[in-house]
């Protein structure tokens, strides 16, 4: 429950300013979901895949080839050497490997795969 509760909040558009919003993508269901709850950060790396294919950084609409130079700036900014991959369920596995070496070429190996745990009855 707490995962989903966590998720939500990544999830959730707000109405502050841009700066704020997040990227909404039909995340995959996992049995055995586990809390990250530094997703939540606003410094987090979220790399989002819509099932359309475009790539988000953090909330940001980018192109496939700015995906590494993002990252890598977010580094030198500070950013913890972590991302946290949200893919829509429906998205292809060509857009989403593409995001994958793109994040690979940023130098990072530590990708977190976000989804939900199913509904209980």
């Amino acid at each position: 429950m707490s995962i989903l509760l966590a998720l939500l909040f990544l999830l959730i558009g707000d109405t502050t300013p841009d700066r704020h919003k997040t990227v909404s993508v039909d995340l995959p269901v996992a049995k055995n979901a586990v809390l990250q709850a530094d997703a939540l950060r606003e410094d987090a790396m979220r790399v989002a895949v819509a099932r359309d294919g475009r790539i988000f950084f953090r909330q940001t609409n980018i192109g496939p080839d700015e995906l590494a130079t993002s990252i890598r700036k977010a580094l030198d900014e500070g950013s913890k050497r972590k991302i946290f991959l949200a893919v829509d369920r429906r998205a292809k596995n060509g857009d989403v490997r593409v995001a994958l070496e793109q994040i690979q070429i940023s130098g990072i190996t530590n990708v977190v795969i976000l989804t939900i745990e199913p509904r209980r009855p």
